[in-house]
């Protein structure tokens, strides 16, 4: 295996471009341009002072290399972002190549430079910014090709990375990238209509397929270093009980097994590899003090929602006057939603060493924001000096973002002053991980005589997950926690009437952000609640809820393919059973109709009619996998998923016991992509 499986951006200049000079163009975390370098027999760019957000570098070779600043977990956004540059710039497809970008605020959100990757917010934030790189280089390129030819650049043409003029001179963007980088930039160059666009809006095909189909795409749990050591934590049995003493000595006589330290979770044993480390835990000898959670189990949790139900809460969002209806209530509904774990594929591992005054790790993170932070807490140093080298993510769903495995493997690193690789087990995962909080949701509904929903009043005890993540920005001024009513709170339908409170009940379970986070469990109340009334009143579903999205119309228009697509007019075969729901979130809209069927007390479902709005659809053959991606997810989630405490111990632990749909229990899945023409919303989590 390549020592540190990573190709460094040193080795790929070398490698790809110093042959003769380039082109490149960088992004401040402002927005702004802030360079550009000729690229002269060097492998680093001559006399760059600044860390980009993202680049753009152009070889003689006419080769494109694209420095992106989010994390793969298989969601496509490489792709994604690299299609907005190319467009722009007007390159061959076939002719881009990627790097991971290095951790530093100019790789990070575009207002603040915080860099993560999630909340499907990546081809919304860099929309503007990553076709106004393309674009800058693109006017670059036409203006020295123009001083060489003594022409107008207006009269020159773009076209798969050639420019050429009327008059027969035609050029490369390679031959033309050395006197391009000579000239002012370009700070506002303008950006192609939508109808000449020629590869966003199109399926093309993933820059990351090749090297993971071949088995070279590097992954965390891949990543091999000099003097490196692995290491499995022993967490406690019951949740969050404190190591008294424990006494490593058997385990030390294991071939392999180089330590035994303890660490503020719990005890982790090192050694030359994950097998001898594994098969030791069972020689250290841990004396567990008393759990918090010591007597608790799944009944006493509940008791704790019920009671904080009786709370008021806080008033997420009050429309009319719901309490004047209160004596004309029509149903209420009651909706418990279980724990779940993220069972990412790539159970979470970590790599780090840590030197004097300097730290350098390599993992699967969606948060490098947060890495640095947490790795230079735990070492003593300058966040600024810890150097991220983001691998391929097995998956994130969020999970990725939370900073146990990196925190443990930081300890042990510098427990041990070597270079250590953390390995959780599957096991180590879904017992000693973050889950999607528990929530009890009481949602009451008022008709009015016409049999339209006249009055909403919901109320939802949850913890605040955004306060266990330590992003205290998305608390509102009044204490809100808005992930906690995502999906409650601006619904799209004309109800008159609605109040929504939330209740912050925190267990103490440790909980964390989950795909689609609250839209992953709000609007399935508010959608069952719908399809109630509408039974209720003897309504078709997708006519009950058109009524009240009249003044709505993109929400109409997903409705209506909905219907279309789904045959939703036709009645269903006999035993056959139908559902839909309609949800916004991420900017995104996502409409679903499955059929369902009752085999003896399994539910199986046959079919998933999916229709999304998501703007502009930057690459439709991905928006179609991510919502198959979603559906199995989401499926796997209602249909099988539930993590359950007894006596504070976790008792799922792999997935024979925390089942995914199985391949056979996949339904069938159509995905109907409308266009917008705005920008991007989120794709990964809205299905």
């Amino acid at each position: 295996m390549k020592d540190f499986c990573i190709i460094s951006r040193r080795g790929l200049l070398s490698a790809g471009i110093s042959a003769g000079g380039g082109l490149l163009i960088a992004a401040s975390f402002g927005g702004g341009v802030l360079a550009t370098t000729a690229l002269q027999d060097q492998t680093e760019p001559r006399g760059e002072t600044f860390r980009p957000n993202a680049y753009v570098e152009i070889g003689t070779d006419n080769q494109i290399v694209l420095t992106i600043g989010k994390s793969e977990m298989g969601q496509g956004i490489l792709t994604g972002i690299a299609q907005l540059i190319s467009d722009e710039l007007g390159c061959r497809w076939e002719d881009v190549r990627f790097i991971q970008a290095p951790a530093a605020p100019e790789f990070g959100f575009p207002f603040n430079g915080f860099m993560i990757t999630g909340g499907s917010t990546s081809l919304q934030t860099e929309w503007q910014r990553m076709r106004e790189m393309g674009a800058t280089a693109r006017v670059m390129l036409v203006q020295a090709a123009a001083n060489l030819w003594g022409v107008d650049a207006s009269a020159l043409v773009v076209k798969h990375g050639v420019i050429s003029h009327a008059g027969g001179q035609r050029a490369t963007f390679g031959e033309l990238a050395a006197n391009a980088a000579l000239l002012p930039i370009s700070e506002t160059p303008a950006l192609k209509p939508a109808a000449e666009r020629q590869i966003i809006g199109t399926s093309k095909q993933r820059l990351d397929t090749a090297e993971k189909i071949t088995g070279q795409a590097c992954y965390g749990i891949d990543v091999d270093l000099p003097n490196l050591l692995t290491a499995v934590v022993i967490s406690p049995p019951q949740l969050m009980a404190p190591v008294v003493s424990f006494d490593g000595a058997r385990a030390l006589e294991r071939s392999g097994v180089q330590a035994v330290v303890g660490i503020s979770t719990g005890v982790a044993i090192v050694g030359d590899h994950y097998w001898a480390v594994q098969s030791a835990r069972d020689d250290v000898d841990i004396v567990w003090g008393e759990s918090p959670f010591n007597g608790i189990g799944m009944d006493e949790l509940r008791a704790g929602y019920q009671n904080a139900l009786l709370e008021p809460g806080k008033i997420a969002q009050s429309i009319g006057d719901t309490k004047a209806l209160e004596d004309t209530v029509t149903i209420t509904r009651e909706i418990e939603q279980p724990y779940l774990a993220h069972a990412c594929m790539e159970p979470m591992n970590f790599t780090v060493s840590i030197g004097d005054g300097v730290a350098e790790v390599w993992g699967p993170t969606q948060a490098q924001s947060f890495v640095q932070n947490t790795v230079g807490q735990i070492a003593g140093i300058d966040p600024k000096n810890v150097t991220v080298h983001t691998t391929f993510l097995g998956g994130g769903f969020g999970r990725r973002s939370a900073q146990d495995f990196v925190a443990a493997a930081a300890e042990i690193a510098l427990a041990v002053a070597r270079p250590v690789k953390l390995v959780y087990s599957r096991e180590d995962d879904m017992q000693a991980g973050y889950y999607r909080p528990l929530t009890l949701t009481r949602a009451t509904a008022t008709l009015d005589q016409a049999g339209d929903l006249a009055a909403l009043n919901v109320k939802i005890a949850a913890p605040s997950v955004s306060k266990w993540a330590g992003l205290m920005f998305l608390i509102r001024e009044d204490g809100v926690d808005e992930q906690a009513v995502e999906g409650l709170v601006d619904l799209p339908y004309a109800i008159p009437n609605a109040n929504v409170a939330w209740v912050d009940h925190d267990p103490g379970i440790p909980v964390h952000f989950w795909r689609a986070v609250g839209a992953s469990h709000n609007p399935f109340v508010v959608e069952t609640l719908l399809d109630d009334l509408a039974r209720m009143v003897g309504r078709d579903p997708i006519e009950f809820r058109r009524r009240m999205l009249v003044d709505n119309p993109r929400y109409l228009a997903v409705l209506d393919r909905l219907a279309e697509v789904s045959d939703w007019a036709n009645p269903a075969p006999a035993g056959v059973g139908r559902g839909m729901a309609i949800v916004g979130s991420f900017e995104s809209i996502v409409a679903e109709a499955v059929s369902l069927r009752l085999l003896d007390i399994e539910v199986r479902i046959d079919t998933v009619d999916c229709v999304i709005d998501c703007g502009v659809a930057v690459n439709p053959a991905q928006i179609e996998a991510q919502m198959h991606s979603s559906i199995v997810f989401g499926l796997s989630a209602f249909l099988r998923g539930n993590i359950t405490i007894d006596d504070g111990t976790i008792e799922q632990s792999n997935f024979h016991d925390y089942e995914p749909l199985r391949m056979h229990e996949m339904p069938e899945i159509s995905v109907s992509i409308l266009q917008g023409e705005d920008r991007p919303g989120g794709v990964g989590e809205p299905g």
